[in-house]
């Protein structure tokens, strides 16, 4: 006798069973889906290695801002001011400006203005062998360079004279300024772009605060950067005799 041999029904093609496998609109799916991801993914990539530089040249504002904010805090906190009843308005003085003075006024270069405030600090730094100390001129401006921008100065002098002369040598604070602005705050909250503490205009007082506003970078890619100080020296306004 011979054995009998079961077949499965899938043996011979049977309808309710299919061989394992993928179909090809099931595989194009999948290729179509996989090319969405790789294309995203890639993008992505695209997107933030192109934008490299601007986000170093981001970090470097910040930076250069970060320190420029801490240089001028430091020199207001040390402010020096003639108080009362030292002070003596100009006109006492035959003339002569008080070298304490506090002076905020415009410059402009280029067609566009910027802000330049001259004070007097115990924040003096050192340069070179010139190891002393004392009270000096501090004078903030902005200077244009030799490939068309602008840079923010500290001028910082033990023998200051007179007037407010620069030197060419002063070290730069900021590159690429776009834009600095002064803005001074007197006892009740008034605010204005200059200020002359020697000035009967602003009754011979000194800021009660100064405001900074600057502007650094391109066109194409500006931060913007704001703070406040006020000194913890500060002259009342003192009444004149008409």
């Amino acid at each position: 006798l011979k054995p009998t041999v079961n077949y499965p029904d899938s043996f011979f093609g049977h309808p309710c069973r299919r061989p394992v496998g993928f179909t090809l609109v099931e595989i194009l799916i999948a290729i179509f889906i996989f090319a969405v991801v790789v294309t995203t993914v890639f993008g992505s990539f695209n997107f933030v290695f192109g934008n490299v530089n601007n986000i170093e040249a981001g970090m470097n504002a910040y930076e250069m801002a970060r320190d420029c904010f801490s240089r001028i805090t430091a020199d207001l906190q040390v402010l020096h001011v003639t108080m009362q009843p030292a002070f003596l308005p100009p006109s006492e003085m035959e003339g002569k400006p008080d070298p304490f003075r506090i002076t905020g006024d415009i410059t402009n270069s280029e067609g566009t203005d910027f802000g330049r405030l001259r004070f007097t600090s115990r924040a003096h730094l050192p340069m070179g062998r010139d190891k002393r100390g004392g009270i000096a001129e501090i004078v903030y401006y902005v200077e244009l360079q030799g490939d068309g921008s602008h840079a923010l100065k500290r001028s910082d002098r033990l023998d200051f004279p007179a007037d407010d002369e620069k030197s060419g040598n002063d070290p730069i604070l900021c590159e690429n300024v776009t834009a600095l602005i002064f803005t001074y705050i007197n006892d009740e909250g008034d605010e204005a772009d200059t200020w002359d503490s020697d000035s009967e205009e602003f009754s011979y007082a000194t800021p009660r605060a100064i405001r900074i506003q600057l502007q650094i970078g391109t066109a194409e890619n500006t931060h913007y950067f704001d703070a406040m100080v006020a000194p913890p020296q500060y002259r009342e306004e003192i009444e004149t005799k008409r």
